[in-house]
């Protein structure tokens, strides 16, 4: 049975490493490798399973948070070992460990018991991970986000273009209905 939690533990330990050291050994960065391709696995099964929408999109909402916060970290200390910013980048990722930890908890228990603890606390703590990564440059900019998922730069703008639309359309079903419902009356 994979866990999320273990491996963090392992994260944990080279991090403290990196900290004593003062030296981060990007050889080791291939430690956060395993957990990145879970959950990118994950989000992949959160997707496709027969969740409710809401939960679903919180479930991988955190899923999709730990992904992108681990290789954020992952390119912070790559990069950071290149600038010689040591221990300084090494420090910050050992801040995210208790957040990360904590989001881990409610996805082990998701991935490998099919069960899901109080969706408003994991909801909670992915958007805290999701800001506490951002605040610390551990998370992927958009365009990045949207490469990856191979989404182009017409196709946002024609979502954009495609949403107002819908969204007025959607406002005038509701008036009208809402008038009719009144006549009625």
């Amino acid at each position: 049975m994979y866990s999320y939690k273990q491996e963090l533990n392992r994260i944990q330990e080279m991090l403290n490493n990196f900290v004593k050291t003062k030296v981060i050994d990007v050889k080791q960065l291939t430690k956060l490798d395993s957990l990145i391709k879970q959950s990118e696995q994950d989000q992949i099964r959160t997707l496709n399973s027969s969740l409710p929408l809401d939960i679903q999109r919180i479930m991988f909402g955190a899923v999709r948070n730990m992904n992108t916060s681990l290789k954020g970290i992952k390119e912070r200390l790559r990069s950071a070992s290149l600038r010689h910013e040591n221990p300084t980048t090494a420090q910050q990722a050992l801040e995210m460990m208790e957040i990360l930890s904590n989001v881990a908890y409610s996805i082990d228990a998701y991935t490998n018991e099919r069960r899901i603890t109080d969706v408003k606390d994991i909801e909670k703590l992915s958007r805290i991970l999701y800001r506490k990564a951002k605040s610390f440059g551990f998370s992927e900019d958009q365009q990045t986000q949207l490469t990856e998922a191979g989404i182009t730069a017409s196709q946002v703008e024609s979502f954009i273009d495609h949403f107002g639309n819908n969204l007025s359309q959607e406002l005038d079903i509701e008036e009208e209905v809402h008038s009719n419902l009144e006549s009625s009356n």
